[in-house]
């Protein structure tokens, strides 16, 4: 049985990419490079996806098969651990490349959830 929980973590994670978005909206990958207080506020937002994902159990976890659960949270336990091995390169390729991927695998798990739980 789903729990509505898991919808928080989803909701969670959907509002820290929307703010990932807007801090990095209109930057180039230099001034990024240059703007510590950006990079603060992106990893931070990337840190708490990571954290969010842990909180989802493998059964809802395997609604989103593609969705890369494991760099998830390998990426935030690096942030948060090793601090100082986090690439910056890395950091705006995630932005760049994975988090709108990522963004649209959260809506459609989090409309699959509503919908299994509107059904039960």
């Amino acid at each position: 049985m789903m729990k509505k929980d898991f919808l928080l973590y989803i909701n969670d994670m959907l509002d820290a990419i929307a703010l990932v978005e807007e801090y990095v909206s209109n930057v180039e990958e230099e001034e990024f490079s240059k703007d510590t207080e950006k990079q603060d506020s992106v990893i931070h937002r990337l840190m708490i996806i990571g954290e969010a994902a842990t909180h989802l159990p493998d059964d809802i976890r395997g609604l989103s098969p593609d969705t890369q659960w494991k760099a998830i949270v390998a990426f935030r336990n690096v942030a948060i651990h090793e601090y100082s091995g986090v690439s910056l390169g890395t950091v705006w390729k995630i932005v760049q490349e994975e988090l709108p991927i990522l963004k649209t695998q959260l809506v459609i798990l989090k409309d699959e959830i509503t919908y299994r739980k509107n059904i039960s």
